[in-house]
């Protein structure tokens, strides 16, 4: 069984360390995070151990890191922490969920976690440290980059391209041949229906509730 760190000490390194175990895919032996964000020293029943000596307890020839770091900011405190480790001489593990469906010539770095019922077409090319939330889909031929969130059913259509830094929110379409460059964000429901400029934001179109109206007038 893979030896496991998670690295965060948050609610999403609490969610990852839940699935690593639940689904069999390793034994989660520590959290760790750069000491001046340690709150406590123990969470979930193992300790929470200072990035700056995790080797004095776990050498990166003993163990793995399974990426716990979640989107805010864009994914630059994941880019920052997943640096850090790998200047430490550790690497990461792709966390792929039983029901993931990736393709046999699909291509990926590490440290990605992809959660229930992504699919990942034949032809797609992923980088280093992108989450994938359950139900998302990357289409045949795409190119993800690194450090990017694809929420809830987040989709990116055939021969896409996103770059580094964006976010796709819950049920966001991004169309065939388009291109997002860096720290592009799709609120959820969003359709990326051209190519986006760094640090473009795309909304959808509001819902509205009916102040004047129930449920029971239409059903």
């Amino acid at each position: 069984m893979k030896q496991l760190v998670i690295v965060g000490n948050g609610p999403y390194s609490q969610m990852m360390k839940k699935y690593v175990e639940q689904t069999g895919f390793g034994e989660a032996l520590a959290y760790t995070v750069g000491a001046a964000y340690i709150q406590k020293e123990e969470m979930d029943g193992v300790p929470v151990l200072p990035l700056e000596k995790l080797r004095e307890t776990f050498p990166c020839d003993r163990v793995s890191l399974v990426l716990g770091i979640g989107y805010r900011r864009m994914g630059e405190i994941r880019r920052e922490v997943f640096g850090a480790c790998r200047q430490y001489g550790y690497r990461f593990e792709n966390y792929v969920h039983p029901t993931a469906l990736i393709a046999k010539d699909v291509e990926m770095g590490e440290g990605n976690n992809i959660l229930e019922g992504v699919i990942l077409e034949a032809g797609a090319k992923i980088g280093d440290a992108n989450l994938f939330f359950g139900g998302s889909m990357v289409a045949h031929e795409t190119t993800v980059g690194s450090y990017n969130t694809f929420s809830v059913r987040a989709v990116a259509a055939g021969c896409a391209a996103i770059k580094d830094h964006c976010f796709l929110g819950a049920s966001s379409v991004v169309r065939d041949h388009v291109a997002l460059e860096d720290y592009v964000l799709l609120g959820a429901g969003a359709y990326g229906f051209k190519d986006m400029d760094p640090y473009s934001v795309v909304m959808p179109a509001k819902s509205i509730l009916l102040t004047d109206k129930k449920s029971t007038d239409f059903l």
